[in-house]
């Protein structure tokens, strides 16, 4: 009990509660953090989408070679 007693005591001395201005910063980086996430994955997206649009270009010329050979 006394240990718990000592636990309480240090943090009600040493934890402080953040103000306002550091509330909004931590608010306004978890807003950047999600942006950065999203336009992350829809650059994945986008480049996964651009790669195989290219494949299917790539097959259907081949596709068009070999027709026209035979």
């Amino acid at each position: 009990m006394n240990h718990i007693k000592n636990v309480w005591e240090w943090l009600i001395n040493h934890w402080v509660m953040p103000t306002p201005a550091e509330l909004i910063a931590e608010e306004l980086i978890q807003a950047q953090r999600t942006k950065l996430r999203h336009q992350s994955s829809m650059e994945y997206h986008t480049a996964l989408v651009s790669y195989n649009v290219a494949r299917i270009k790539r097959l259907e010329a081949l596709t068009t070679k070999t027709e026209v050979v035979e």
